[in-house]
């Protein structure tokens, strides 16, 4: 308190003397001695490692922290953050006919984990990017989207889609999909930072049996109206 007012300081290292003693109380008269360099600024601070400066304040920030603003996280150091699983189906169910399209639907959403990350508490969030079907015998599809069923797209039955594929032989399948997701971190609920990498996580396999489909005029042709494979 000096005549009547109140000097705060604040406990940070400025480079620039803020939060020191007064005049009066660091060398005596403030008047001084012009051999002293009276008004003379002191010499400027350089942050060393490990800091950040942020508004003219300096503050000490160990490398590899949240506070780090060059922190940078991998897929790899999400070992404490699962993502889900998508989910798959396929029009017809359980079987394929040689020679046409099945439709292939794939489900995944943009979805949110809490754990530790490095050590501290944080989130994760997985976005979905991509899909990728193992069709055995070296076949595969890749698909920015998971797709959608025939009625959803207004197709009929055994119609081409973008995530359909064609079988060319009798066989049993076991069908493998994978989601590639990209994931996002934060701290203490502080802005979305990216993940280096993408995750590929594994869905259920499905079992399916490709055939051969001959077609079998019963009573009326296929123009009349009648529907399936073949028609």
């Amino acid at each position: 308190m000096n005549g009547g007012g109140v000097d705060l300081s604040a406990g940070f290292d400025a480079g620039s003397g803020g939060g020191g003693q007064s005049g009066s109380e660091a060398g005596g008269d403030a008047g001084g001695d012009s051999a002293g360099g009276a008004g003379q600024q002191p010499a400027a601070t350089v942050p060393g490692p490990g800091t950040i400066v942020r508004d003219g304040f300096t503050v000490n920030c160990v490398a590899g922290t949240p506070c780090d603003p060059n922190l940078v996280v991998s897929v790899s150091d999400l070992v404490n953050f699962r993502a889900a699983a998508p989910t798959q189906q396929m029009e017809p169910h359980g079987w394929s006919v040689v020679g046409l399209p099945t439709n292939f639907i794939a489900t995944a959403a943009v979805h949110t984990r809490s754990g530790a990350l490095l050590g501290f508490p944080a989130e994760v969030r997985f976005t979905p990017v991509g899909f990728h079907w193992d069709f055995g015998a070296g076949e595969g599809l890749d698909s920015a989207g998971g797709g959608a069923s025939w009625a959803a797209l207004g197709l009929p039955e055994f119609s081409d889609t973008p995530t359909s594929h064609i079988f060319t032989e009798s066989a049993s399948r076991s069908i493998t999909l994978s989601v590639v997701y990209s994931a996002e971190y934060r701290f203490a609920g502080r802005d979305w930072r990216s993940v280096r990498g993408t995750l590929a996580v594994p869905a259920t396999p499905l079992s399916l049996v490709v055939a051969q489909a001959h077609t079998v005029l019963v009573n009326r042709e296929c123009t009349a109206g009648a529907s399936g494979p073949g028609c």
